[in-house]
């Protein structure tokens, strides 16, 4: 049994419990989660502590006692010599059970040390990557395994859904579970829903669970593959989506129109912006992730057609030093 000691005061931050593995799950892939202590049980709510004071998730911000425990931290970087421990990524994914990281130039000679050192804190990892960036037509990351399982095949587990692939051949970014979940809280039964680059369906599952008929296209054939099982795994009946192994600007529509549009392809969304709005219904809206620079310089409202404007802006996490991922909603009037 863990030895609790109460110390001094942190900010945690305070979400309801159908949110807190949520809440985790991004606290920990963007380094805002406290390892150094525990989570505190208050009822309704669970208090995740933090190691700063604001982050980008809703909920609360409340500063109280920390609960600490006897056992070693799940810092990783514990483990290493301090002379790579400075320079070694505070932050990495977690997909299922495996770790993928992004180091840098120097730390080159230090992978295998690295991986070792985040295999020994977390014992739910079994495999440890390292991500070169994304590539090719699918968008897939380049990954090369450094320690661990030789297997790139898991099971993500989020929002009370699992979603399984092999991320050596499709596009998944666990990153995105906050904004599943979000789209799916705004979603109505009934819509009709295009996911324009839908990878392993992850958003069009999330959608559909709460009662929309989805259209998910990707010209990936592997990701057809791992989708089909998604849709199945998460109890989607076949009435409520269909999956097409093509290009968004490729494919025919016909007379085709959708209530909410979801455009996942932060590189290179912003060519197929047109053809998104000729194909939303009026009230309609697109959700269009896209990398942009952190200084505001980009001005969504330059490419938008009469009748259409964003709503919303919205920082998703940070991409480089100069830019981040942002989702822009963008909605069309009525007339």
């Amino acid at each position: 049994m863990l030895n609790l000691i109460r110390i001094h005061l942190i900010s945690h931050l305070k979400v309801l419990k159908e949110k807190a593995q949520e809440a985790k799950d991004f606290l920990r892939s963007e380094g805002y989660l406290n390892s150094d202590f525990l989570p505190i049980d208050e009822g309704n709510f669970i208090l995740w502590p933090l190691n700063q004071d604001t982050i980008p998730f809703e909920g609360s911000i409340v500063k109280c006692k920390g609960v600490g425990y006897n056992k070693k931290s799940r810092d990783y970087r514990l483990n290493l010599n301090e002379n790579i421990r400075n320079l070694a990524p505070r932050s990495f994914d977690i997909f299922g059970e495996i770790a993928i990281l992004r180091l840098i130039d120097d730390l080159k000679d230090y992978e295998e040390e690295i991986a070792e050192a985040l295999l020994l804190s977390h014992k739910n990892i079994k495999t440890v990557c390292v991500d070169s960036g994304v590539h090719g037509e699918f968008r897939i990351r380049n990954l090369r395994i450094i320690s661990g399982e030789n297997n790139f095949v898991s099971v993500h587990k989020e929002n009370g859904m699992k979603f399984e692939a092999d991320i050596s051949k499709v596009y998944f970014s666990p990153r995105l579970a906050t904004e599943r979940e979000r789209l799916s809280s705004l979603v109505k039964k009934e819509e009709l829903v295009l996911d324009a680059f839908a990878g392993v369906a992850p958003f069009s599952i999330s959608l559909a669970k709460k009662g929309s008929k989805v259209l998910s296209l990707d010209s990936n054939p592997e990701a057809k593959m791992w989708a089909l099982k998604n849709f199945i795994k998460n109890g989607i009946s076949t009435g409520q989506y269909r999956y097409c192994t093509s290009k968004f600007e490729k494919f025919d529509f016909k007379s085709e129109k959708f209530d909410r549009i979801i455009m996942n392809n932060p590189t290179n969304s912003l060519p197929f912006l047109n053809m998104a709005m000729d194909l939303v219904t009026k009230k309609g809206v697109i959700h269009m992730y896209l990398i942009s620079p952190k200084d505001n310089s980009f001005d969504i409202s330059n490419h938008l057609n009469s009748g259409y404007n964003c709503t919303s802006k919205k920082e998703v996490h940070a991409y480089s030093p100069s830019s981040s991922l942002f989702v822009f909603d963008i909605g069309r009037d009525s007339v």
